[in-house]
């Protein structure tokens, strides 16, 4: 298989689509982790009872990590569709001979584009 510049324009942007998704995970990570004090010299039962007592419950909402902001969702959706639209091109269902070759713009751009659909 040939790599062209588009191609590599598409897995770059591949990588920081899922380089964002992992920085994402890891804050919101950091972000739900209990607080779990030290207890200098205290038996063990108690270090239990307060590691327990410090878990709060969360909300079903800090669960996802799909934006709530309806532009970042038009965002994410336009991006979803220029997705879709670079994969026609290179699959030649459009008949652009013209745009055929540039078929990964659009599809690097709905990438990016994609990716702001996820929020912390």
């Amino acid at each position: 298989m040939r790599i062209d510049i588009g191609l590599a324009v598409v897995i770059a942007a591949v990588l920081v689509f899922y380089l964002r998704l992992i920085i994402i995970q890891r804050q919101r990570a950091k972000r739900l982790k209990p607080a779990i004090p030290t207890n200098g010299g205290k038996s063990k039962s108690t270090r239990g009872a307060k590691r327990a007592s410090a878990i709060q419950p969360t909300r079903p909402k800090d669960y996802s990590v799909l934006s709530s902001s309806s532009l970042n969702r038009f965002i994410g959706a336009a991006g979803f569709v220029f997705i879709l639209l670079g994969a026609l091109l290179y699959a030649g269902v459009i008949p652009a001979i013209s745009l055929q070759p540039y078929w990964w713009i659009p599809t690097a751009l709905g990438i990016v584009a994609f990716s702001w659909l996820f929020q912390l």
